[in-house]
């Protein structure tokens, strides 16, 4: 589990790096959507492997409704990403600590989770200093 943690927290690390390289090109709320959205069918495609119907359209359920979080975070409240991605880690936690029958591979969740925790953090910050910047220049 330490690997998984370990290696984790290396793979959250070049988003982290990306958002005030590329803020030029591209705003962190259209990374981190575009993030959440992609985190969140991963588990669909994993589902894909030779599992039942049922489980292929829970996960593709939750992977839309992800995707919504992300569009209105998108669109109208930015925080609503960093929580999604707070949220996709509870599904993590769920396909890690549960029976859940999708057929990830066993260093998946906490691996997945470990990043979620650490990308939800790092947005929330980022959106909180953009929205405190937007209000002040409103001022």
């Amino acid at each position: 589990m330490l690997q998984q943690i370990f290696w984790g927290i290396v793979s959250a690390i070049p988003v982290m790096i990306i958002v005030p390289l590329m803020r030029k090109y591209f705003s962190a709320k259209l990374i981190g959507a575009t993030c959440l959205i992609t985190m969140s069918f991963i588990y669909v495609g994993f589902a894909l492997k030779e599992n039942e119907t049922a489980d292929i359209i829970l996960e593709i359920v939750v992977a839309l409704l992800f995707y919504f979080i992300a569009l209105y975070g998108f669109v109208k409240e930015r925080r609503l990403i960093a929580l999604g991605i707070l949220l996709h880690g509870l599904w993590d936690s769920v396909h890690h600590f549960t029976t859940a029958a999708t057929d990830a591979p066993y260093f998946w969740p906490v691996y997945c989770l470990t990043i979620d925790l650490i990308w939800s953090v790092y947005f929330y910050i980022v959106f909180r200093k953009q929205l405190s910047k937007l209000n002040s220049q409103g001022d």
